[in-house]
């Protein structure tokens, strides 16, 4: 295996090899990371492990390249001579992660937001397109062999699919060397420690637990009412085929602020036409946001929702000006956001 060169396989499978030291760290690239490039490639630049990085850029969710992958893992292992195996991915890149790990044992694993099973709905890999396979391994079958090197599985529980994950997982009789790490994050939640220098920290060694420098951020949730969030991930894929859902009933699910419950009572709210009330949760939401040092350090992409859902709901109202000075606050938040500036003036 050459270092430092991208090489393709035969079937699409794009790879990169740096030789540094006896750690070899895989990362399998997220999705709609393009030919040439590597997902979080820059974040490990600077690091001292041996690296492979691997993309599949046609976004299939590394369905079927399991011979390729334990290739390539192989050769970078014997050209390292890797005393240490870590398995890293985020979204698309942590369930091929977790996909290898139950196929290496002594691996370990970070797990940020994968999807349970590829294809079913609500995942991230259904909305890719994809569709379930009739025997599509999910993560409590690649979780229930024993093993020896610890998984992590970061959960996100501000995601409606992502905590529904969680919760089948804590379900499941899992290997115990298997660890849920719940965060007050969105799907994004790679991206949120990583603003917060969790996972600089944690990538330098991988001797730091992660679990713990979230909590020092405030992020750790511990205990968590999994049934609850088994509800809300339930309520969001039938709101999703059509059902018509009690938003009061929704809130109801967990006393504490959980925007992605929240978004949904909103949407529950506005299928029933409620609009005004719709509205007027997606206003407390902002302003819980803004007030709460976690919240408000959610990844920017998922925070501009908010926003842009109240002034959609504002311009149905025909409340214009409203919608307006809520666009000028956004763009005020936003400023590198031309959308906003551009809804403000009355142009978007």
């Amino acid at each position: 295996m050459t270092a430092s060169l991208t090489e393709v396989t035969a079937d699409g499978l794009a790879h990169r090899f740096r030789l540094a030291s006896d750690t070899l760290v895989v990362v399998f690239s997220q999705v709609r990371v393009p030919a040439g490039k590597f997902g979080l490639e820059r974040l490990f630049a600077g690091t001292t492990h041996s690296l492979l990085l691997v993309n599949e850029p046609v976004n299939g969710w590394y369905r079927g390249r399991e011979a390729a992958i334990d290739g390539l893992i192989g050769e970078a292992a014997s050209a390292a001579g890797a005393a240490r195996l870590v398995f890293y991915g985020s979204s698309m890149g942590a369930f091929a992660a977790a996909a290898a790990a139950a196929r290496h044992p002594k691996a370990e694993l970070y797990a940020f937001a994968p999807d349970f099973r590829i294809g079913e709905p609500g995942s991230q890999s259904a909305a890719a397109g994809l569709v379930a396979g009739p025997d599509e391994a999910d993560l409590g079958r690649l979780f229930a062999a024993p093993r020896q090197g610890k998984a992590r599985v970061i959960v996100p529980l501000y995601d409606p699919y992502d905590a529904g994950v969680g919760a089948r997982l804590a379900a499941r009789p899992l290997a115990e060397a298997v660890e849920l790490v719940p965060l007050r994050s969105s799907h994004e939640v790679h991206d949120h420690l990583y603003s917060l220098n969790v996972i600089r920290k944690v990538v330098a060694t991988f001797r730091r637990d992660i679990a713990a420098e979230a909590a020092a951020r405030g992020l750790l949730v511990r205990p968590v009412d999994w049934p609850a969030h088994a509800r809300l991930a339930a309520a969001r894929v039938a709101f999703d085929a059509g059902a018509t859902i009690d938003p009061d009933a929704l809130l109801g699910l967990l006393p504490e602020v959980n925007p992605g419950l929240t978004l949904l009572a909103a949407e529950a709210a506005e299928r029933t036409g409620t609009i005004g009330r719709a509205a007027a949760l997606l206003a407390g939401l902002d302003a819980a946001i803004t007030a709460d040092r976690v919240l408000s350090g959610l990844a920017k992409r998922y925070l501009k929702d908010v926003p842009r859902r109240r002034i959609r709901l504002l311009n149905d109202m025909g409340d214009v000006a409203e919608a307006r000075r809520i666009a000028a606050e956004a763009a005020a938040r936003f400023p590198t956001d031309e959308g906003f500036a551009a809804l403000a003036k009355g142009s978007g």
